[in-house]
């Protein structure tokens, strides 16, 4: 149990995922969360989650981002419901919301309300594309902010056929991880201050956030978009993903020349190095790693790997990358997987960071 926000009361009305995976992150923290729900759909109407575990899970009792959180079902759009959220809001520290601009207002919870309510309120708002653009009031997802972002450009597949990677980038790391900075700002300016205050978040503009250095070595340094796509995106055949025999995957992310000398070495093919030195030896790395990753199965690589600073990884799956990236829940997650428990494998997860004052906490 962390306990760095004990006391901290949080009021989450969002639906989607970077609203509640902020409102996740502070309630790991220690944070009391009360998720507001539509009572009439409390789940979000989408395609394929007949079929698809992950869209039907959400915002069910399975679903990993409510965990921690208490669940109030309110119709805001009635009298009674909003009346009851404003009281909730009168005792708040912090309100997250996710709806396009102007509807907070349409429903008579706009900050001039909020604020007035509650001045030591912190309301943060996500959105798509902010307030201030000409489509800010259209419909947008995760794919949409990495589009107009640039992101998009520069993630394509062999083809050059821009790929929309997992929803990670837009809805989780510039949307809900970056919410939560600012919240932690906001509540710190307000034990300065003792004011609470709007925080307007745009996860199309977060995305350009988390760009920051490739889009300004691309537009102030010159360096064409296409150097950023020849290298960390699987052009650089040191950076890439490579076929095991048994059907597997490996990682290479060796961008230094001592760390590509080191697969060289446990490849038993010192020549990498020297290929790797400029780009026209590339195609005959590429094609030497790819005859000699194919050659052994995942396990086989694994052990290679092990102990060394070759930068290369097996490819996991989601079950396999829980008990390696944190070896203390294995034998939880061996159980939960045996037991078929959803919801106890969806809890078990657990914050990142380490707070070395919570009880039983350690940084090791």
């Amino acid at each position: 149990m962390k306990t760095a926000l004990t006391g901290i009361k949080v009021i989450d009305i969002s639906v989607n995922a970077p609203g509640p995976f902020a409102s996740m992150m502070l309630a790991d923290m220690g944070a009391e969360v009360i998720s507001v729900v539509n009572p009439i759909q409390a789940k979000p109407d989408y395609a394929g989650a007949a079929d698809d575990p992950m869209l039907a899970g959400r915002g069910g009792p399975n679903d990993a981002l409510a965990r921690g959180k208490s669940r109030l079902p309110l119709n805001l759009k009635s009298e009674k419901g909003r009346a009851d959220l404003l009281q909730l809001v009168r005792t708040a520290d912090v309100f997250i919301s996710e709806m396009r601009p102007g509807k907070l207002e349409a429903l008579g919870l706009g900050w001039d309300v909020l604020g007035s309510e509650n001045p030591r309120l912190v309301s943060c708002e996500i959105t798509g594309y902010g307030s201030k653009a000409p489509h800010a009031t259209r419909a947008g997802h995760d794919i949409n902010y990495l589009a107009l972002s640039g992101a998009l450009s520069l993630i394509r597949d062999g083809r050059g056929k821009p790929v929309a990677p997992q929803n990670i980038i837009g809805d989780y790391a510039a949307g809900g991880t970056l919410a939560v900075s600012a919240i932690l700002a906001a509540l710190l300016e307000r034990g300065r201050t003792d004011k609470g205050q709007r925080i307007c978040l745009s996860m199309t503009d977060g995305v350009r956030y988390l760009l920051s250095d490739i889009s300004a070595a691309t537009v102030l340094g010159g360096h064409p978009e296409e150097t950023w796509r020849g290298s960390l995106c699987g052009g650089m055949p040191t950076y890439d993903t490579y076929a095991t025999s048994d059907g597997g995957w490996v990682a290479a992310g060796a961008l230094e020349l001592k760390f590509i000398a080191e697969i060289g070495r446990k490849l038993g093919w010192p020549e990498l190095t020297g290929l790797m030195e400029r780009k026209e030896g590339w195609p005959e790395a590429r094609k030497g790693l790819t005859e000699r990753f194919k050659a052994r199965s995942l396990d086989d690589w694994s052990s290679v790997f092990a102990d060394s600073d070759a930068c290369v990884t097996p490819v996991l799956s989601l079950a396999d990358a829980h008990p390696r990236g944190m070896p203390e829940l294995a034998d939880v997650l061996g159980q939960c997987a045996r037991s078929h428990d959803a919801t106890e494998w969806a809890r078990s997860t657990v914050l990142t960071a380490r707070f070395s004052i919570d009880p039983g906490a350690s940084c090791v």
